[in-house]
Protein backbone atom coordinates (compact mmCIF):
# COMPACT_ATOMS: atom_id res chain seq x y z
CA UNK A 1 0.00 0.00 0.00
CA UNK A 2 1.10 3.54 -0.95
CA UNK A 3 -0.42 6.83 0.09
CA UNK A 4 0.27 8.56 -3.02
CA UNK A 5 -2.48 7.79 -6.11
CA UNK A 6 0.14 7.01 -8.22
CA UNK A 7 1.95 4.79 -6.46
CA UNK A 8 -0.87 2.47 -5.08
CA UNK A 9 1.05 -0.83 -6.59
CA UNK A 10 4.49 0.00 -5.42
CA UNK A 11 6.64 -2.49 -3.73
CA UNK A 12 9.38 -0.79 -2.73
CA UNK A 13 11.95 1.80 -2.80
CA UNK A 14 12.93 0.77 -6.83
CA UNK A 15 9.97 1.93 -7.78
CA UNK A 16 9.96 5.28 -6.17
CA UNK A 17 13.37 5.72 -7.36
CA UNK A 18 12.08 4.58 -10.68
CA UNK A 19 8.97 6.64 -11.01
CA UNK A 20 11.44 9.90 -11.57
CA UNK A 21 14.17 9.07 -12.36
CA UNK A 22 15.94 12.22 -13.20
CA UNK A 23 15.12 13.08 -9.58
CA UNK A 24 16.64 10.13 -7.43
CA UNK A 25 19.30 9.22 -9.92
CA UNK A 26 21.46 11.55 -7.84
CA UNK A 27 20.68 10.02 -4.60
CA UNK A 28 21.01 6.30 -6.10
CA UNK A 29 24.10 7.07 -7.08
CA UNK A 30 24.76 8.48 -3.60
CA UNK A 31 23.64 5.43 -2.25
CA UNK A 32 25.84 3.17 -4.22
CA UNK A 33 29.09 5.12 -3.09
CA UNK A 34 28.24 5.31 0.69
CA UNK A 35 27.38 1.85 0.61
CA UNK A 36 30.31 0.23 -1.72
CA UNK A 37 33.18 2.62 -1.78
CA UNK A 38 36.33 1.03 0.01
CA UNK A 39 36.45 1.47 3.71
CA UNK A 40 37.78 0.16 6.87
CA UNK A 41 34.11 -1.22 7.15
CA UNK A 42 32.88 -4.24 5.37
CA UNK A 43 29.66 -4.33 3.63
CA UNK A 44 28.07 -6.16 6.35
CA UNK A 45 29.18 -3.67 8.89
CA UNK A 46 27.92 -0.89 6.77
CA UNK A 47 24.52 -3.23 6.02
CA UNK A 48 23.83 -3.49 9.98
CA UNK A 49 24.58 0.30 10.63
CA UNK A 50 21.45 1.08 8.16
CA UNK A 51 19.62 -1.70 9.83
CA UNK A 52 20.04 -0.25 13.25
CA UNK A 53 19.80 3.89 12.16
CA UNK A 54 16.48 2.38 10.26
CA UNK A 55 15.14 0.51 13.41
CA UNK A 56 15.99 3.43 15.51
CA UNK A 57 14.15 5.83 13.01
CA UNK A 58 11.23 2.94 13.22
CA UNK A 59 11.15 2.71 9.40
CA UNK A 60 9.93 -1.30 9.34
CA UNK A 61 10.64 -1.82 5.23
CA UNK A 62 13.96 -0.60 5.49
CA UNK A 63 14.96 -2.90 8.77
CA UNK A 64 13.29 -5.75 7.22
CA UNK A 65 15.18 -5.33 3.70
CA UNK A 66 18.70 -4.51 5.26
CA UNK A 67 17.83 -7.86 7.74
CA UNK A 68 17.13 -9.91 4.34
CA UNK A 69 20.74 -8.45 3.36
CA UNK A 70 22.87 -8.98 6.25
CA UNK A 71 21.50 -12.71 6.01
CA UNK A 72 22.41 -13.14 1.99
CA UNK A 73 25.50 -11.54 4.03
CA UNK A 74 25.94 -15.03 5.75
CA UNK A 75 25.75 -12.71 9.22
CA UNK A 76 24.40 -14.92 12.07
CA UNK A 77 20.59 -14.67 12.74
CA UNK A 78 20.89 -14.00 16.54
CA UNK A 79 22.74 -10.74 15.70
CA UNK A 80 20.68 -9.51 12.66
CA UNK A 81 17.20 -10.24 15.02
CA UNK A 82 19.23 -8.14 18.13
CA UNK A 83 20.02 -5.33 15.68
CA UNK A 84 15.96 -5.35 14.15
CA UNK A 85 15.16 -5.10 17.70
CA UNK A 86 17.92 -2.10 18.57
CA UNK A 87 20.07 -4.81 20.91
CA UNK A 88 23.59 -4.08 20.51
CA UNK A 89 24.29 -7.05 22.99
CA UNK A 90 25.86 -9.52 20.41
CA UNK A 91 27.80 -6.99 18.42
CA UNK A 92 31.73 -7.08 19.02
CA UNK A 93 32.75 -4.16 21.52
CA UNK A 94 34.60 -1.95 18.52
CA UNK A 95 31.41 -2.39 16.33
CA UNK A 96 29.18 -1.12 19.24
CA UNK A 97 31.29 2.04 19.60
CA UNK A 98 30.22 2.36 15.85
CA UNK A 99 26.55 1.53 16.91
CA UNK A 100 26.33 3.46 19.54
CA UNK A 101 27.66 6.13 17.03
CA UNK A 102 25.31 5.66 14.70
CA UNK A 103 22.48 5.60 17.42
CA UNK A 104 23.09 9.09 19.01
CA UNK A 105 23.46 10.90 15.16
CA UNK A 106 20.36 8.59 14.35
CA UNK A 107 18.57 10.27 17.53
CA UNK A 108 20.08 13.17 18.54
CA UNK A 109 22.29 14.64 15.50
CA UNK A 110 22.61 18.36 17.26
CA UNK A 111 24.40 16.27 20.52
CA UNK A 112 26.92 14.88 18.50
CA UNK A 113 30.01 16.62 20.47
CA UNK A 114 33.99 15.86 20.04
CA UNK A 115 33.96 13.63 22.59
CA UNK A 116 31.96 11.20 20.55
CA UNK A 117 34.14 10.95 17.85
CA UNK A 118 37.06 10.70 20.25
CA UNK A 119 34.92 7.32 21.43
CA UNK A 120 34.91 6.52 18.05
CA UNK A 121 38.77 6.56 17.54
CA UNK A 122 39.63 5.50 21.00
CA UNK A 123 38.18 2.00 19.83
CA UNK A 124 40.31 2.22 16.77
CA UNK A 125 38.38 3.75 13.72
CA UNK A 126 39.63 6.38 11.80
CA UNK A 127 38.52 9.32 10.79
CA UNK A 128 37.83 8.22 7.62
CA UNK A 129 35.74 5.30 9.05
CA UNK A 130 33.62 8.39 10.99
CA UNK A 131 32.90 9.71 8.18
CA UNK A 132 31.66 6.61 6.41
CA UNK A 133 29.52 5.67 9.27
CA UNK A 134 27.91 9.56 9.39
CA UNK A 135 27.29 8.91 5.23
CA UNK A 136 25.79 6.07 6.13
CA UNK A 137 23.61 7.32 8.48
CA UNK A 138 22.76 10.46 6.69
CA UNK A 139 21.63 8.65 3.65
CA UNK A 140 19.17 6.26 5.09
CA UNK A 141 17.98 9.49 7.51
CA UNK A 142 16.86 10.15 3.95
CA UNK A 143 15.96 6.90 2.43
CA UNK A 144 13.99 6.27 5.56
CA UNK A 145 11.93 8.95 5.17
CA UNK A 146 11.30 8.89 1.76
CA UNK A 147 9.86 5.22 2.44
CA UNK A 148 7.69 6.04 5.12
CA UNK A 149 6.18 9.27 3.53
CA UNK A 150 5.32 6.79 0.79
CA UNK A 151 3.73 4.30 2.66
CA UNK A 152 5.60 1.55 1.39
CA UNK A 153 5.69 -2.01 2.80
CA UNK A 154 6.90 -4.31 0.98
CA UNK A 155 6.20 -7.67 1.31
CA UNK A 156 8.04 -11.03 2.65
CA UNK A 157 8.94 -12.17 -0.98
CA UNK A 158 10.09 -8.48 -1.57
CA UNK A 159 12.56 -8.25 1.65
CA UNK A 160 14.04 -11.34 0.34
CA UNK A 161 14.55 -10.86 -3.66
CA UNK A 162 16.34 -7.11 -2.31
CA UNK A 163 18.53 -9.31 -0.26
CA UNK A 164 19.75 -11.45 -1.98
CA UNK A 165 20.63 -8.67 -4.93
CA UNK A 166 22.02 -6.80 -2.82
CA UNK A 167 23.76 -9.20 -0.64
CA UNK A 168 25.64 -10.23 -4.25
CA UNK A 169 25.82 -7.33 -6.36
CA UNK A 170 25.55 -4.43 -3.98
CA UNK A 171 23.80 -1.17 -4.70
CA UNK A 172 24.35 -0.62 -8.59
CA UNK A 173 22.06 -2.60 -10.49
CA UNK A 174 19.26 -0.04 -9.17
CA UNK A 175 22.02 2.87 -10.42
CA UNK A 176 21.99 1.29 -13.77
CA UNK A 177 18.25 0.61 -13.78
CA UNK A 178 17.08 4.36 -12.81
CA UNK A 179 20.15 5.89 -15.09
CA UNK A 180 18.65 3.79 -18.26
CA UNK A 181 15.32 5.10 -17.54
CA UNK A 182 16.76 8.52 -17.29
CA UNK A 183 18.32 8.06 -20.22
CA UNK A 184 15.45 7.01 -22.20
CA UNK A 185 13.24 9.90 -20.65
CA UNK A 186 15.89 12.60 -22.09
CA UNK A 187 15.76 10.32 -25.55
CA UNK A 188 12.07 11.18 -25.45
CA UNK A 189 11.78 14.48 -23.72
Amino acid sequence: MSFLAYSNNFQGVADILLRDPARYLPFAQLLDVVMSTESDLTQAQREMIALYSSRLNRCGYCVDSHSCVLTGLGTDETLVKALADSSLGPVDDNMQVVLAFAGKLTQEPGKITEADIETVRAAGWSDQTIEDVIGVVATFAFLNRLVDGFGIEGTADHFQQVGRMVSQQGYTPLVQMIQQKADAGRKQG
